[in-house]
């Protein structure tokens, strides 16, 4: 549209020099809505012409790909140009300066790199002149010389910029073209040798295009002929230019200009309106903020129920903010301090009613709830402080009712002491309650651990007597007295029995029972040891040993009298008498006849039981007692008591093999003392336990 509504002319004129090789280059394309026009001179060795060339092809060929006037989508052309002389520079570096024109049919813009120069030129005039990227326009710019003349050779190719090589691009700004505009695009080899002088005095006298061109290359060849470059010259003469619709333009503005003041007001009231709605969102946001840190100090003060009042309200109000991203995040967050003062209600109940497990839970629980949240930190350290507080009243809870089952078990001691380690807790948690019922009860166990010191000292005082009896039942069993020994265990079970320790009556009680059997069959095996003995005796009598017989018969009268046998005692009294009387004649040194043998022996043999054929082997000889000290004795009595106890205890429990072996180590130290009588009562003890011991097995009756 534009192309068709406007007249551009281009035309050019290209001069090879002296050299005879051409180094510029120069192209334009025509298109719908843009005119883009371009002209290269190259600074290779081979004269430049591919350099030139290649830049200009690629410069355009991007143009076309994507048009515009933009400043850089010029720039960017220009370097793709750059880029493609690095990619081709192979045998040698490809280098060259290039000048970019483009238009839209009303306004043009260039850019330039290198020292090709744009003049523009009107009503006689050149009204816009580009720069380069020389030396030369370095001096210029310093005013070091005028651009009205000629240039230094020398000046004009010393160059600061160039494609292939330190690239830079200069594009300049969009300027208006009029009708009968004239843009001349020349390079270094033209504007070097002719001033502008000289091209506005060929331009005043212009007929043609053409013959501006033609009076410009005489100007340029003219002189000597040594020396002289390659050039282009490319003219664009502006017949006429695109005219855009200026009434359509002013309508399209003024509408601009009303939507603009209409979406000026729009947006002044939408502006109104949005402030005064976020004034009323941070109202809101400071109404729900005041609520909320309200809640926040009832909360670290464990004043839950006020604090879920509070975050209640605040949720209320949060709701009255437009949905987004913050609503929900506080909503969230209110949402969990608000379960967060539930379970911390739930807990202090808890605690309260002195549920300390259930507590510690729902402690634990707000505590990890409040970890994850940082606004509920603060929080995280008071909930410790409650957990320490449950955890005392845990250990307070443990300390009263260990108290309480010591107290129960009798250990008023350990109650005593841990009813004060609780009291010592309670003052630190500040229960009063607690406090004075731990006082109560620390009074109390108290008052029993007086009443059991009293009587402590009065079940000492009975212990000593209960031991003082023990001591007499020993001496009794040893001296082979069971009657005074059962009457002083009587004595020591009804002792027990005041002082209510009825498992040690019980076993006073078993061992007076086995005390008995034992002492029924004792008493059996010596009758039978003295019907033994008595028939050893009428043996030794016939046999003439009359020292013999007189030693069996006193063995079986302190028998008798062992066990209360005083008819067999005074019997055996009386033989001992009339074998004594018949010994005597012996002593004085006569024999004994056989006839007063025969006169004694029925007396003896009346002695001897008539069911009895077996003669019983000859007692031992008893030897004389040794003498033994005080000191001896009470040694050995206090290594035989326990000893005794052990036996009388293993008696009753029917365990009779340890206690035939206790009496048989009795019997073995009193014998090693000498006291032969002693030892054979205990000798006597443990038979009678090992005939109790074959009953049983028999299963006889032991409690005949």
């Amino acid at each position: 549209m534009r192309k068709l509504n406007s007249q551009f002319i281009t035309t050019f004129v290209s001069e090879t020099g002296l050299s005879g090789q051409n180094g510029t280059y120069y192209g334009f394309v025509e298109m719908d809505q843009y005119y883009c026009m371009a002209v290269a001179e190259g600074f290779d060795g081979d004269g430049g012409q591919e350099s030139a060339k290649l830049a200009v092809d690629t410069a355009i060929e991007a143009f076309v790909q994507k048009p515009g006037m933009k400043a850089g989508r010029i720039r960017a052309c220009i370097r793709k140009a750059h880029k493609r002389l690095q990619q081709q520079s192979v045998r040698i570096r490809l280098k060259a300066g290039i000048l970019l024109l483009v238009s839209d049919y009303t306004r043009f813009r260039y850019g330039v790199c290198g020292n090709v120069m744009l003049f523009a030129l009107r009503n006689a005039g050149i009204y816009h002149q580009s720069i380069t990227h020389t030396r030369y326009q370095a001096m210029v710019d310093q005013k070091q010389i005028p651009d009205s003349e000629s240039a230094p050779r020398q000046e004009t190719e010393n160059l600061y910029h160039y494609l292939g090589g330190n690239v830079r691009v200069t594009v300049s700004g969009k300027i208006k073209m009029e009708d009968g505009d004239l843009l001349l695009a020349v390079t270094e080899g033209f504007w070097s040798r002719v001033g502008k002088v000289e091209i506005l005095d060929a331009y005043e006298s212009i007929q043609s295009v053409g013959e501006f061109l033609g009076d410009l290359q005489e100007l340029y060849v003219r002189g000597s002929t040594e020396g002289i470059p390659c050039c282009c010259l490319a003219a664009v003469e502006i017949k006429k230019i695109y005219q855009e619709n200026r009434a359509l333009k002013k309508k399209i503005i003024i509408w601009c200009v009303m939507i603009v003041l209409i979406l000026a007001v729009v947006g002044t009231i939408a502006a109104l309106y949005l402030r005064h709605r976020r004034r009323r969102q941070q109202e809101v946001r400071s109404t729900t903020a005041v609520y909320e840190d309200t809640g926040d100090g009832y909360l670290t003060d464990f004043n839950c129920l006020l604090a879920k009042q509070e975050y209640e309200k605040a949720v209320e109000e949060n709701k009255k903010l437009d949905k987004s991203g913050e609503r929900l995040e506080k909503e969230q967050l209110l949402s969990v301090k608000i379960t967060v003062s539930v379970i911390l209600e739930e807990a202090d109940q808890a605690y309260d009613a002195r549920a300390y497990e259930q507590a510690r839970d729902a402690y634990k629980k707000a505590q990890e709830i409040a970890r994850q949240y940082s606004e509920l930190l603060p929080l995280v350290t008071r909930i410790d402080q409650q957990l320490k507080l449950v955890s005392t009243g845990m250990e307070i809870d443990t300390y009263m009712q260990n108290a309480a089952l010591k107290e129960a078990e009798g250990d008023i001691v350990t109650a005593a002491s841990l009813y004060r380690q609780a009291e010592a807790m309670l003052r630190i948690v500040d229960d009063p309650e607690r406090l004075k019922e731990a006082q109560l009860a620390l009074l109390r166990v108290n008052g029993l651990a007086e009443q059991e010191a009293k009587d402590e000292r009065a079940r000492n005082r009975d212990e000593v007597i209960v031991e003082a009896d023990k001591e007499a039942a020993m001496d009794a069993i040893l001296a082979g007295d069971v009657d005074a020994a059962l009457e002083q265990y009587t004595k020591i079970r009804d002792a027990y029995i005041e002082m209510e320790e009825n498992e040690k009556a019980e076993e006073i009680t078993q061992i007076m029972l086995s005390l008995q059997k034992q002492s029924r069959a004792a008493q059996e095996i010596s009758r039978e040891s003295i019907e033994a003995d008595k028939s050893a005796a009428f043996e030794a009598v016939l046999a003439g040993d009359i020292e013999t017989a007189l030693s069996l018969y006193a063995k079986v009268e302190e028998a008798c009298l062992q066990i209360e046998d005083e008819a067999g005692a005074e019997e055996a009294a009386g033989l001992i008498a009339s074998l004594e009387d018949a010994a005597v004649p012996e002593a004085e040194g006569d024999a004994a006849s056989p006839e007063e043998a025969q006169a004694v022996l029925p007396e003896v043999q009346d002695a001897v039981p008539e069911a009895e054929t077996e003669a019983a082997p000859p007692g031992e000889e008893t030897g004389e007692k040794e003498m033994v000290t005080v000191e001896q004795r009470l040694a050995l009595e206090q290594m035989v008591t326990p000893v005794l106890e052990q036996a009388l205890r293993d008696t009753a429990n029917r365990e009779f093999e340890a206690a035939i072996k206790a009496y048989r180590k009795i019997a073995e130290l009193y014998a090693e003392l000498g006291d032969v009588t002693t030892a054979d009562r205990m000798e006597m003890m443990a038979r009678g336990l090992e005939k109790l011991q074959e009953d049983a097995a028999s299963g006889g009756n032991e409690d005949g």
